[in-house]
C-alpha cells in the first residue's frame, strides 16, 4: 500500500474525477475511457507506490450464466485489492434484460478457468492474486451491487467512487455472476492489489 498518506488522498482524487467524467454513450467508449484513465493512474502508483499496481481482467464474448461467476477476483493469502471499476457490454441481437451481481464466495473458488490480469503498465509485478471465470463456488450473504441492463446494445459502466471500492483480503473471493438472464456480453473487471 502506499506508505505516502499525500498520495493515496491524490488517488483518491483521480479516481472521483473519474467517477464523475460524463457518463460514455456506448461500451467502446467507456472502455476507451477506463484504458487512458486507469493507464494515468497507473503511472502515479508507479512514480510514487510501486506496491500498488492496477490490472484488468476482460472475459469476451460469452454467456452469462445463474450458477457459473461470469469474472472471479480472488486475493492472494496475505494480500489485498479493490474491485475499482466493472464494464459489461450486451451483444444480444434482440431485447434480453439481465441483471448481474456482484457478491462475496467464502475463501476458495471452484471450477474456476484461469484468466491472466493485464497490467496497466509494464512494469508493474504480476498480479499476486487468483483472477477467472467459470468458478461454481458458493455465494455468500447478499449481493454488494445489483446491475441491470438490456444486453441488446445495452452496457454497464459501474465506477467506484472514493470510499466505494469492494475490497477482498486474504484469499476472499468476489464473484460476478448472473442473478437474472443468459445473454452474450463482454466484461472487464479493473482493480488495484494493495
Amino acid at each position: 500500500m502506499c506508505k505516502i498518506f499525500n498520495f493515496e488522498t491524490y488517488k483518491a482524487q483521480l479516481r472521483l474525477q473519474h467517477y464523475l467524467h460524463r457518463h460514455p454513450r456506448c461500451y467502446e467508449e467507456a472502455m476507451e475511457h477506463a484504458r487512458k484513465f486507469w493507464e494515468a493512474y497507473e503511472q502515479v502508483n508507479r512514480d510514487y507506490c510501486p506496491d500498488d499496481p492496477v490490472y484488468s481482467i476482460i472475459n469476451a464474448g460469452t454467456a452469462l450464466s445463474t450458477s457459473a461467476d461470469n469474472l472471479t477476483f480472488e486475493a492472494a493469502a496475505a494480500g489485498q485489492g479493490r474491485i475499482l471499476e466493472i464494464i459489461i457490454g450486451g451483444e444480444a441481437t434482440s431485447s434480453a434484460v439481465n441483471r448481474v451481481s456482484v457478491q462475496r464466495a467464502g475463501t476458495s473458488i471452484t471450477g474456476n478457468s484461469a484468466i491472466t490480469p493485464e497490467k496497466f503498465n509494464s512494469r508493474s509485478p504480476g498480479a499476486a492474486g487468483t483472477y477467472g471465470k467459470a468458478g461454481t463456488q458458493s455465494l455468500v450473504g447478499n449481493p454488494m451491487l445489483t446491475l441491470a441492463f438490456n444486453a441488446f446494445g445495452g452496457f454497464i459502466d459501474w465506477k467506484a467512487a472514493p470510499g466505494e471500492e469492494m475490497y477482498f483480503v486474504n484469499s476472499e473471493v468476489i464473484s460476478i455472476r448472473s442473478a437474472s438472464g443468459t445473454s452474450t456480453v463482454s466484461s472487464t473487471g479493473i482493480f488495484e492489489e494493495l
